[in-house]
């Protein structure tokens, strides 16, 4: 975190000059923390300081200007923001610093986490883009692994989120989809790539952005020993590229037989799974009126392997009963028609039930807690689910699967946007951050 600090003199003649700069970054000189709460430092001053407006976001939504205040600092109120309007200090210009995990507010002008909104400086100084803030960037530990179409998962990773493929050309060049300066996916390629048409490519890579190369997922290429038979190769478990609606972002949309794992369904490279921590999280939709088999994303057995009770952990997002007797042997909610959230555990699950309507968005983050033998599930920031002992005893492989469960068999459809895997448990804290820094980075929805 840095502020500068201009003396009165400096102040004086720069407001004189009436030098105003907007800057292109969330919280202009108070301090937002990831659970919302601003504070304002603005002492009074006898020229009104003027905030102008923000830029617009990635995700389309544009920020409109904080109102200037005779006397004191004028509040910036830039949407999508974690913490909501920011206020400056009597005309001296903060630059952001980064955001807290547990909910409390920072001191000293740290600015909102992840938000694609702009706030712009006082009147006498130039405003200071906050420094990016991905999902893992608001962990201790961060994250074992990470994917995204839509955005970078920490402020670190710089290279491609995405790759395209032209589904009626399997031996055509591929296109990376790379991430614009303001971290979120560079959406000016794709139409010349596809010819105008996103139905005419697939997604034939997803990388892997903390673990790239070892990790990055690609379309399952086998045949599973309950289907789907993937073995031709190339693109006939890809899915199509698909563009939300209301984000105007990419997101990934499997249907059967679509599904994803790492080449080889290899094992994970810095995932340690077995009976240690484990948490995930996954940022997207619940499918609805469709029965899964399994969970849309985690850590698994090999597909060929075995099946045995634990060695799936992975994050069921799902409706109803796979079996009409409601059996153990694959996702099922309480009742035929409900949906549901938690975790799936090779046959077994730790599931909650929360409705006979899907929720238009989900954040989840499911997690098997060693010390209390307990999953833990949270939605859109509350905790819904805490059971000790699990349904079965956790020993988590650690191939990675998106889209189908611990042995690629019977694909479960996914509405995804970003998906991580942790090592370490993640506090309520962390997940108040998680849910904040989403509603800055997607300020178009809603996530109840």
């Amino acid at each position: 975190m840095r502020t500068s600090v201009l003396s009165l003199g400096a102040v004086l003649l720069l407001t004189l000059a009436e030098c105003t700069e907007p800057g292109n970054g969330a919280g202009s000189g108070g301090t937002s923390s990831s659970a919302g709460a601003s504070n304002s430092a603005g002492t009074g001053s006898s020229a009104s300081a003027s905030n102008s407006a923000g830029t617009s976001s990635p995700a389309g939504a544009s920020n409109s200007a904080g109102t200037s205040s005779s006397g004191g600092a004028s509040n910036s109120a830039g949407t999508g923001s974690s913490a909501g309007a920011t206020g400056a200090a009597g005309g001296i210009t903060t630059t952001g610093g980064s955001m807290g995990t547990g909910g409390a507010s920072s001191t000293g002008g740290s600015g909102a986490s992840g938000g694609l909104s702009a706030s712009a400086g006082t009147s006498g100084g130039p405003a200071t883009a906050p420094t990016y803030q991905g999902p893992c960037d608001l962990l201790t530990g961060g994250c074992a692994e990470a994917y995204s179409v839509t955005r970078a998962m920490t402020a670190s990773y710089k290279g491609p989120l995405f790759q395209l493929g032209l589904a009626a050309d399997k031996n055509a060049k591929t296109l990376d989809i790379g991430q614009t300066a303001a971290h979120t996916a560079d959406m000016t390629t794709w139409s010349a790539y596809c010819g105008g048409s996103a139905s005419k490519c697939v997604v034939s890579k997803i990388y892997a952005q903390i673990h790239s190369g070892s990790n990055d997922l690609l379309p399952a290429i086998w045949d599973a020993p309950w289907g789907p038979n993937c073995s031709a190769g190339g693109y006939t478990c890809a899915a199509k590229f698909t563009i939300e609606a209301t984000t105007n972002l990419p997101i990934l949309t499997t249907v059967a037989p679509q599904e994803y794992a790492l080449a080889g369904d290899n094992f994970a490279t810095g995932v340690t799974g077995g009976s240690k921590a484990i948490g995930l999280m996954y940022n997207g939709r619940p499918v609805p009126n469709t029965v899964y088999c399994c969970g849309v994303f985690g850590i698994t057995h090999k597909y060929n392997a075995e099946d045995v009770f634990g060695t799936d952990f992975m994050l069921a997002l799902a409706y109803g009963w796979r079996d009409s007797n409601g059996c153990c042997i694959a996702v099922n909610c309480g009742k035929n028609n409900s949906y549901c959230v938690g975790a799936e555990e090779e046959e077994n699950n730790d599931l909650y039930d929360y409705g006979s309507s899907p929720v238009d968005n989900a954040l989840v983050v499911t997690q098997f807690d060693p010390a209390a033998n307990a999953v833990i599930t949270f939605m859109n920031g509350k905790q819904v689910l805490s059971h000790s002992p699990p349904k079965a005893k956790i020993n988590a492989g650690t191939a990675i699967h998106l889209g189908g469960g611990g042995d690629l068999s019977q694909p479960d459809p996914v509405l995804m946007r970003e998906a991580f895997i942790t090592n370490a448990l993640m506090s309520a804290g962390n997940v108040t951050a998680l849910k904040a820094n989403s509603e800055a980075f997607y300020p178009m929805l809603k996530f109840p």
